[in-house]
């Protein structure tokens, strides 16, 4: 992560967090404009819409100004190689000295375009002319490798949980691909290869992640993206194994027609209980992404339950488990809520994963209380000089 990204997120987080303060009602407007002021982020962010409007038209003009010379001049495979070669490293360094260091952008798309096209580039100056020599399925692995390596490269130096994402893809299709261009026969041993990478990914990721409150936020957007992947990956590896006829191949059995194989009850009871054991370590350690991974996967599992059950057409299979959880979830909110103050041991009803109130930062609070209104001291009436009354037989006086 670039120091400037690392500094820029941070004004961001403070913002953003005193954003979350107002709408809780927690400070007031005046407060929270004044925190934004003091935090204001010395970086150019734009909307959702906009990022993708830059990305697309950035990708065509480079890809134009690209193309244009190769149509004009009629390039072979090996001068487009070299176009490839010239147009890479001036992707990379436009983006990342004249758009991120020069303009500030803060992930506005043209940056990560650019820096995306740079690696597409340099992967396929090296695969072409290693294809044109004959050597197809090395170059097609030389540009695999490249791509892997060069989204790792962009996810930790720059934050980007969409090149995270495609360095998890490129890491799941890896073992297949290597095994097609070593001319290796067993497909299953490639498919023991992913699923020891995505064990070991996602162990990496998660001890990582145990050092959350230290990492920047675009740090911390890319090891969610590698540790959710690698779960869903580690996921649908055991609930696709359960299909009978892998286990058959994988295993050498046969077993008959009516037959169940032992390796059925296994993945069934492995595919129910990934999604709880997910539930169970989101709700302990109050992890959102850990909790939407087991409420998809619970989902999946429901789903592809008529592989492993059969209990009657899939409709009902997913209506008398829609039912079923309904009523478990209103059960339980019925019974948290009945408890003492709403409680039931270290368990609340109260919403405490609730966005507006996730996630208060230290730094916030300590800005915000400088421009928190202070109580005034009642102060005393002090001395008041003055003169007294005195009097007798008649006469009167004063002093």
């Amino acid at each position: 992560m670039i120091a400037l990204y690392e500094t820029g997120e941070h004004r961001v987080a403070v913002t953003e967090e005193s954003g979350r303060w107002k709408e809780a009602g927690l400070i007031s407007p005046e407060q929270a404009a004044a925190v934004a002021e003091r935090y204001r982020p010395e970086l150019v962010r734009v909307n959702f819409f906009i990022r993708i409007l830059l990305a697309l038209f950035t990708a065509l003009g480079v890809v134009a100004l690209v193309a244009l010379p190769a149509v004009i001049l009629d390039v072979e495979e090996l001068g487009m190689s070299l176009l490839f070669l010239i147009s890479a490293p001036i992707c990379a360094w436009v983006a990342d000295r004249k758009l991120i260091a020069g303009r500030s952008l803060y992930r506005c798309g043209a940056e990560e375009v650019l820096l995306i096209l740079a690696v597409s580039f340099f992967a396929l100056a090296v695969a072409i002319p290693l294809i044109d020599g004959g050597a197809e399925r090395l170059g097609g692995l030389a540009a695999h490798g490249i791509l892997l390596a060069g989204a790792s490269l962009l996810a930790v130096r720059y934050g980007y949980a969409l090149a995270a994402f495609g360095a998890m893809v490129a890491l799941s299709a890896l073992p297949f691909h290597l095994a097609d261009a070593m001319h290796w026969q067993q497909v299953n041993l490639a498919r023991l290869v992913l699923l020891l990478l995505l064990i070991a990914t996602g162990i990496w990721a998660q001890l990582r992640l145990r050092h959350r409150e230290k990492l920047p936020r675009g740090s911390l957007w890319s090891l969610e993206t590698v540790r959710l992947a690698a779960w869903a990956g580690i996921y649908l590896d055991v609930n696709l194994y359960a299909h009978r006829l892998l286990w058959r191949e994988w295993l050498g059995s046969s077993p008959g027609a009516h037959e169940i194989p032992w390796t059925d009850p296994l993945c069934a009871a492995l595919t129910g209980l990934f999604p709880v054991a997910a539930l169970v370590l989101g709700i302990g350690r109050r992890d959102r992404a850990l909790l939407w991974f087991a409420v998809l996967s619970g989902i999946v599992s429901i789903l592809t339950l008529k592989y492993y059950v059969h209990l009657g057409y899939l409709a009902e299979e997913l209506t008398a488990a829609g039912l079923f959880l309904a009523g478990l979830a209103f059960a339980l909110m019925r019974w948290l809520r009945t408890g003492i103050d709403s409680c039931r041991g270290a368990f609340t009803a109260e919403p405490l994963l609730e966005p507006r109130l996730f996630g208060m930062d230290a730094e916030a609070l300590a800005a915000i209380q400088p421009l928190a209104p202070g109580t005034r001291a009642t102060e005393g009436e002090g001395f008041h000089p003055g003169g007294g009354s005195f009097g007798g037989g008649g006469a009167t006086g004063g002093y």
